[in-house]
């Protein structure tokens, strides 16, 4: 039954409900006005939970200056009003035919999303208390709030956020073996040199970060690939690079030859090498005034037993600190550990030497292709304390398999092309060779 106090919300009608559905009242008019007495209560509290649930916000004008409902269902999902939820008006209307919805909403105790100043009411905290304490957000009533997988956890005290908000790991400390800053000044000095395509430059400051005993590994290994890309250019090609000492360009006059020219120029490195850098396709290929580039020297070795390694160096052999790395070759070592460590000068050089095994006494005939030692033979004479051991050197193999192993009765091991350029090279009574563990 509609009722006269059930009116209009808007202010552009007054006309009660009962008169606009054609209903006539009740003959007996007490039980009208208990009846209607005790429906405005219901209607009321029914209206003010809905309210509470945030049902009022859907409300909507029709075009007839009705309202029009929504389910409050429908309602609980939608973002609620962040104002201050107004006070339940007995005059606000209410449906007695929708009265199944006081069966429907059963919930007393406030959503944790409800507005502002109803939720700090309701709860005694204010809401962005709530909100950091889990509270879910607006939209989710009635179901659990969102897992959040993405973001990080809370930070140790003391840690640094990174700009967007998440927290980095810890930045990675230098091992002990990495290394030092001094070192680390000398390779960036020595990439500003690259960069400019001063190379001389360049391999002087990458040499001396190389040297440095506070080089990592790591560092070591970039530094050697480096320089050996610098002296492709400097040492190994036809190119003479303006302020490099090591090198110098010659002009072909009549009556040279390549020995002559090493000879009068004094360079401490083999005939052959000029062949090499120049690319000649004979000795004898000269002409009058032929340019020729010259690699003086000298030059010297570092053999790394640890790594089966041999390292050429350019410089002078008494300033072992300011020399400069050339390059790196594969060796082979003596079996047991019978390389001997220490520092030892070249005694002599020989090309297809004959040999006795020391062990069995077999002799093997130069150029006879079963020799051990292949074709070349630099033999070692010890200094200072090294000078006990004796009939050690370099030499080529005819094992090649056995490079990077130890199966030598003690000698240095190299493949046939690494040993023709060491020979070349290194010079008798002055390069020195210096076996390190």
């Amino acid at each position: 039954m509609a009722l006269p106090s059930q009116l209009e919300r808007s202010s552009e009608t007054s006309r009660p409900v009962m008169a606009r559905s054609g209903r006539r009242p009740a003959a007996n008019a007490n039980k009208v006005w208990i009846g209607a007495a005790m429906v405005l209560v219901a209607a009321g509290a029914v209206f003010g939970v809905w309210k509470l649930r945030g049902g009022g916000a859907s409300e909507a004008k029709g075009s007839t200056g009705g309202t029009s409902h929504t389910d409050s269902r429908t309602t609980l999902n939608s973002t609620p009003d962040s104002r201050s939820v107004p006070p339940v008006s007995l005059s606000a209307n209410t449906d007695a035919n929708k009265a199944p919805v006081t069966v429907e909403q059963k919930a007393v105790n406030p959503p944790p999303n409800l507005p502002g100043s109803l939720t700090e009411a309701m709860t005694g905290r204010p809401l962005d208390t709530q909100a950091k304490e889990g509270a879910p957000p607006a939209g989710d009533i009635g179901k659990p709030g969102p897992v959040d997988l993405v973001s990080p956890p809370t930070p140790p005290s003391g840690s640094t956020p990174l700009k967007d908000e998440g927290f980095a790991p810890p930045t990675p400390s230098l091992t002990s073996t990495a290394s030092s800053q001094s070192v680390r000044t000398q390779i960036e000095a020595g990439d500003r040199a690259m960069a400019a395509n001063k190379l001389v430059e360049a391999r002087t400051l990458y040499s001396k970060a190389l040297l440095n005993p506070e080089v990592s590994r790591a560092d070591a290994d970039v530094l050697r690939s480096k320089l050996t890309a610098i002296n492709e250019n400097l040492v190994f090609s036809p190119n003479v690079t303006p302020g490099d000492g090591l090198t110098e360009m010659y002009t072909v006059v009549a009556g040279d030859a390549l020995e002559r020219i090493r000879r009068k120029r004094e360079l401490s490195t083999e005939w052959m090498l000029i062949q090499r850098v120049n690319k000649l396709t004979s000795p004898n290929d000269l002409k009058v005034g032929q340019k020729l580039k010259l690699v003086r020297g000298p030059f010297h070795a570092v053999v790394d037993k640890s790594d089966f390694r041999l390292d050429l160096f350019a410089g002078s052999p008494d300033d072992p600190e300011n020399w400069l790395y050339i390059r790196s070759y594969r060796v082979g070592l003596g079996e047991s550990n019978g390389t001997p460590l220490g520092v030892f000068v070249i005694r002599n050089k020989q090309k297809n030497p004959p040999w006795t095994n020391p062990r069995t006494g077999e002799k093997f005939a130069a150029d006879d292709p079963k020799n051990p030692i292949g074709e070349f033979w630099l033999g070692w004479q010890g200094v200072g304390d090294s000078s006990v051991h004796t009939g050690f050197g370099i030499h080529g193999t005819i094992e090649p398999d056995s490079i990077g192993q130890s199966r030598s009765m003690g000698c240095v091991r190299m493949l046939h092309d690494d040993i023709a350029q060491i020979y070349e090279m290194l010079a008798m009574k002055v390069s020195t060779v210096r076996v390190v563990p």
